[in-house]
């Protein structure tokens, strides 16, 4: 089964972009799973991803934009899942970095240029770049709602949940392990934040999932409700019968007044029903009205009797 993660990934890499935005994309990307290396014919750049569409998005973008030589690989890893993992080795290195702004000494710089950040438009496509490059999302199908983007350095991951709450996110950062995770909880701000990136057709379908399942859950309270009432209702009825033929079987219904021998005798010939049903019973029977309190009385004379009965029995 295809994860959620993946759905909207896949639905960000199939968006159309400007160059300005594919520059923000790589900017993050580089920045996340980018590695220099120094080689005979100079400096050279990795990318590395375990989606097969994002590889071929980052290789479209950077062919488009600086026409580098691209060695395209793919290797199996050996832990847990063993999944794929593409590998584009990139030619141009320092040419692509310098113009991304990135280039810091021999390095990837820790923070990207305000020039790639400056309209909104760009700030979303720098995020959706974070997010294909380390992020995911549970499947709404689950009642924790989460998404996050881990990431190594604090200060960065910093930036990641400043940049998120310029969109009133109200993202937070806790470090796992030797990684920094800028996480959202509320299912309402996860969706604003796939709209943000561009996943409006997976917001749609997370907003549906949640809405359907909680529409299944209310159903499934107001049902346990129903039911909880109804064994309630069909316990005190058992225990109020029990009471009843207790009386009867030792001195006799004689014994109980009027109206309380009727709702006695009511109850013997109708155990399944609730007092509201009995209080109707109860009209059609005597043409009078009692009330679902007046019952109640009934029936706690009726307990109060027959505990007398064991009482004196007991001796």
């Amino acid at each position: 089964m295809i994860s959620f993660s993946r759905i909207v990934k896949e639905e960000i890499v199939f968006n159309d972009f400007d160059q300005e935005c594919e520059k923000a994309i790589l900017c993050a990307m580089i920045k996340i799973i980018g590695t220099l290396s120094l080689n005979q014919s100079g400096l050279s750049l990795t990318l590395r991803t375990e989606n097969a569409k994002i590889a071929s998005k980052l290789h479209k973008f950077l062919k488009d934009l600086y026409q580098p030589h691209i060695e395209f690989r793919v290797s199996r890893k050996m832990k847990l899942k063993k999944n794929n993992i593409y590998i584009l080795k990139v030619s141009k290195a320092r040419e692509i970095l310098e113009d991304l702004h990135l280039m810091e000494g021999i390095g990837i710089q820790s923070f990207p240029d305000i020039r790639f950040l400056e309209t909104d438009t760009k700030k979303r496509a720098y995020l959706a770049g974070v997010f294909l490059s380390c992020g995911s999302v549970n499947n709404p199908d689950t009642s924790n709602y989460h998404l996050e983007m881990s990431v190594n350095e604090p200060e960065y991951a910093s930036f990641i949940m400043e940049l998120m709450n310029h969109y009133d996110l109200n993202a937070k950062m806790i470090k796992r392990r030797n990684k920094y995770v800028v996480y959202l909880k509320s299912a309402e701000k996860i969706g604003d934040f796939l709209r943000a990136i561009g996943a409006s057709q997976s917001v749609m379908n997370f907003e549906m999932t949640r809405i359907d399942r909680s529409m299944a859950n209310t159903v499934n309270r107001w049902n346990n409700c129903d039911i909880a009432n109804e064994v309630k209702a069909m316990s005190a009825s058992t225990s109020q019968i029990e009471d009843i033929a207790y009386i009867i079987d030792k001195v006799g219904i004689e014994i109980l007044d009027d109206k309380t021998r009727t709702v006695a005798l009511l109850r013997l010939d109708n155990p399944e029903l609730t007092l509201n049903e009995l209080a109707d019973a109860y009209v059609q029977k005597t043409g009078q009205t009692i009330s679902k309190s007046g019952l109640h009385h009934r029936f706690k004379k009726i307990k109060e009797e027959a505990q007398k009965i064991r009482q004196m029995e007991n001796g």
